[in-house]
């Protein structure tokens, strides 16, 4: 007796046949799959279905949660030029056409950069072997240069001769904003300024691959690197791709490369990589075009249903078929000239002549049978503020400002929840002015500085031969921007007061916190209390608050206190004198 062969599973066979290749239709039976309660697969049987369970629910693809969701991990500038520019075209359209966005992005830049950011010289004078003393009368020197540079009245800072260096500044942190990424280029022009240094903006799309060339490694997306990855130029447009009047020079291209002979910056591009291996920058807007869009939608939407519901609207209502109502106006069969019914031409000509008006609000006798109904108002949506309000918390997450900045909705904001968002807000402002003027600005400081040294007009230590050895050490800068601001000026003044005090903090970075310039405070502050004290013969000025308006208490209640006597004794001397 032959033993019975062992059935094989359905599953099983079904799983073998495709790997075989086999097609037939016994070998393609459905198979029988076991679903436990929780909606899961056994592992055995996801195995051969190809629905490996992992130990993390993260990786398993059985889950109804990640139906239809497996994205690649493609390279970082894959498909760069055509996502790029579609998602830059629409960050574009919304800061030009959306309220909203528009007014996001400007708190932004207003509160990151503003319009006339100021260099701070920081060098590292215990390398250079100098005291702090000879770094303060150096950084005066340094700063006074280039504040005259970055706001000369011609703008020879700009290559086009438009802005200024700080307005510069906000344009291309705005561009940096918007579009993900800013880029310039630093040159030389004579134009009456000893310094030649000047800065031309760039618009991102101008950076691309010329035609003819083959990107690979050393070529990506205009940008052109050395074998470790590090960026050593860009290809430029030498005009804008849409512009109509450059046709024929549009599509040439100059190289320009990262850095000169001597190691001064020449192209300057930043952006803020999400990966590793990113080479070009994405609108920090991506993320919320599509509830942006959508806002923008539903608002034009309800403003005009708003505004139809706002206009007097009725409809008249007739008992009649409108084959009653067109027989009825109709011209009569024998009326050869087309005329309706003598009677209606009389009527109508009689409210023709005499309409019957108040205040522009027509009134009109109907057809027997005929009623007039008006339209239930459904209009404002209730709904719509608290959806409104949700796609702005998202628009507003994304740019890095708060609600009430981009909807200018203070409602139930206290002293608390403000404190608290300024806090939060002040944390990003800090950290992106820094990431962005270390980038973008302090090369262009550098730069000029160097020119400024090779001409002589600004002293190093060394000479300028040392300039090139500790180039770094000596173009530390840092760059003070708009204030914090405040809610409660009086509570904060009281606290920078006692963390003074304490030595918690320091004047300096009190001075910082408003967005002022130290090294001018103090100065004016050194020559008016030489003005008080020596010149009108004032005492120093207290900036205690607290202890001010104590003493202000305390001078008024002596001031009342001395009074007092005088009107009693007036008072006891009346009666003596009568």
């Amino acid at each position: 007796m032959k033993r019975q062969a062992r059935r094989k599973p359905a599953a099983r066979v079904a799983a073998r046949s495709l790997c075989a290749g086999r097609t037939d239709m016994a070998a393609m039976a459905k198979p029988r799959i076991r679903v436990r309660a929780d909606g899961t697969i056994p592992r055995g049987q996801a195995a051969l279905l190809g629905f490996e369970t992992g130990r993390r629910d993260a990786g398993r693809r059985d889950l109804s949660e990640f139906s239809g969701w497996n994205p690649g991990l493609g390279h970082a500038g894959s498909a760069f030029e055509r996502e790029w520019k579609a998602i830059t075209g629409r960050a574009r359209g919304l800061d030009e056409n959306n309220g909203w966005i528009n007014a996001g992005l400007d708190r932004r830049v207003e509160a990151v950069v503003g319009v006339n950011i100021r260099l701070s010289s920081q060098p590292i004078y215990e390398l250079l072997g100098r005291d702090y003393e000879w770094r303060m009368r150096w950084t005066g020197d340094v700063q006074a240069r280039f504040k005259v540079w970055a706001n000369d009245i011609e703008r020879r800072c700009d290559a086009r001769k438009r802005l200024s260096f700080g307005a510069m500044a906000r344009l291309a942190y705005l561009t940096y904003a918007r579009d993900g990424e800013a880029i310039a280029e630093i040159r030389d022009a004579k134009r009456g300024l000893r310094n030649t240094t000047n800065v031309l903006l760039i618009e991102p799309e101008r950076v691309g691959t010329p035609p003819g060339k083959i990107e690979g490694p050393d070529l990506r997306n205009g940008i052109a690197f050395d074998r470790d990855g590090a960026a050593t130029g860009a290809w430029v447009r030498r005009f804008h791709p849409s512009d109509d009047v450059a046709t024929a020079d549009r599509d040439e291209f100059d190289f320009i490369p990262a850095y000169g002979k001597t190691g001064r910056a020449k192209l300057v591009h930043i952006f803020n990589p999400r990966r590793i291996e990113q080479n070009r920058g994405v609108s920090r807007l991506a993320e919320v075009m599509v509830p942006a869009k959508m806002l923008d939608r539903v608002d034009r939407a309800e403003v005009e249903a708003a505004l139809k519901s706002a206009l007097l609207s009725i409809f008249i209502k007739s008992p009649g078929t409108t084959e009653d109502i067109e027989a009825a106006l109709a011209p009569a069969n024998d009326d050869i000239a087309g005329d309706p019914d003598p009677w209606i031409s009389a009527y109508l000509g009689l409210r023709e002549k005499n309409p019957v008006a108040i205040q522009g609000a027509q009134i009109t006798h109907l057809l027997p049978g005929e009623d007039v109904e008006t339209p239930p108002a459904t209009r404002p949506n209730a709904n719509y503020p608290d959806f409104a309000r949700f796609v702005l918390q998202k628009v507003a997450g994304s740019l890095g400002v708060s609600y009430p900045q981009i909807s200018q909705d203070w409602a139930g904001i206290n002293y608390s929840s403000a404190r608290a968002l300024l806090n939060e807000l002040w944390r990003s402002f800090l950290e992106d002015r820094h990431y962005f003027t270390q980038a973008f600005l302090t090369p262009i400081y550098a730069a000029w500085l160097e020119m400024e040294v090779a001409l002589g007009d600004v002293k190093v230590p060394g000479g300028p031969a040392n300039f090139y050895r500790n180039k770094t050490a000596i173009c530390m800068a840092e760059w003070i921007g708009p204030g914090r601001g405040s809610v409660d000026p009086l509570k904060e003044a009281n606290a920078n007061n006692l963390d003074t005090a304490a030595g918690r903090t320091s004047t300096v970075e009190t001075i910082l916190e408003r967005g002022r310039d130290p090294s001018d405070v103090l100065a004016e502050e050194d020559w008016y209390q030489t003005e008080r004290e020596k010149r009108r013969g004032l005492g120093p000025v207290n900036h205690n608050v607290k202890a001010a308006a104590e003493a202000s208490e305390q001078a008024d209640a002596d001031a009342a206190a001395e009074e007092a006597p005088s009107t009693d004794s007036r008072r006891t001397r009346e009666p003596e004198a009568a």
